[in-house]
């Protein structure tokens, strides 16, 4: 996630005010671009599905795989966060950030991107 919508050539993580979990090493990253923390299992396999949950009342970030909640990623962190995707080589990307099509980790379902607004019915 991103606190800004100014294009960067950095990757999310490595970016002031920026968290990620990159796919290359499971590591997460919040504000450092030199090398994260260590924090889960790689990812990138045909099928994959990551997600990424935030509490704003406590500044809690999260993320998941394949629909299992990984544990919280980094605490304290208060921003206005804007969904990013990035690569560094060609690959396809499928995105749901309204959740329009049901999301895959079952804490989120019935909420929007922002994950505390109650999607309409």
């Amino acid at each position: 996630m991103i606190t800004n919508l100014k294009i960067t050539i950095r990757f999310p993580g490595w970016h002031k005010e920026s968290v990620a979990y990159h796919s290359d090493d499971g590591n997460k990253f919040c504000n450092n671009s030199y090398g994260g923390q260590s924090y889960s299992e790689t990812w990138g396999e045909i099928g994959d599905v990551i997600g990424c949950g935030y509490y704003p009342q406590t500044g809690i970030v999260f993320f998941t795989k394949n629909g299992k909640n990984l544990g919280n990623a980094f605490c304290g962190v208060r921003h206005t966060w804007f969904p990013a995707v990035s690569s560094d080589n060609k690959c396809r990307i499928e995105c749901n950030f309204s959740g329009e099509k049901e999301f895959e980790y079952k804490g989120a379902r019935n909420n929007n991107v922002a994950g505390y607004f109650p999607k309409k019915a």
